[in-house]
């Protein structure tokens, strides 16, 4: 398992997003002003994204603060149920832990995956 930190030319928004940064000028992935705040664009390199892969997969985020929700949330011994985290939007998939791919979920697995985001770059 390794995270590692990209550029990208615009600003990404991630499946983790609207569970973390409130839209304030409009919806999700309209929105263009958040709170908390997304992370700037550093000149030259472009707006960070925080990637993890494990087993062929990755898991991106867009801040620091997503980051830490998913060390929150992965971190449990038992994995709420999605309608136990609250649902800005009304279908009950549409919480990114119910998209996590399966790869990821087990005890064990999740155990080194909050281990490796604790270990995050900076960006």
């Amino acid at each position: 398992m390794h995270i590692r930190v990209e550029y990208r030319e615009k600003p990404v928004l991630t499946p983790i997003t609207p569970w973390v940064h409130k839209g304030l000028d409009a919806a999700y992935y309209k929105a263009t002003v958040f709170d908390p705040p997304m992370p700037k664009q550093t000149l030259g390199k472009g707006w960070p994204i925080w990637i993890i892969e494990h087993r062929g997969r990755e898991l991106f985020f867009a801040s620091p603060q997503e980051v830490d929700h998913a060390i929150d949330i992965l971190g449990r011994r038992i994995l709420p149920a999605t309608r136990d985290l609250g649902q800005p939007y009304r279908a009950v998939n549409s919480h990114w832990l119910s998209r996590l791919h399966t790869s990821f979920k087990p005890w064990k697995v999740r155990q080194e995956l909050v281990k490796r985001l604790k270990q995050a770059p900076a960006a």
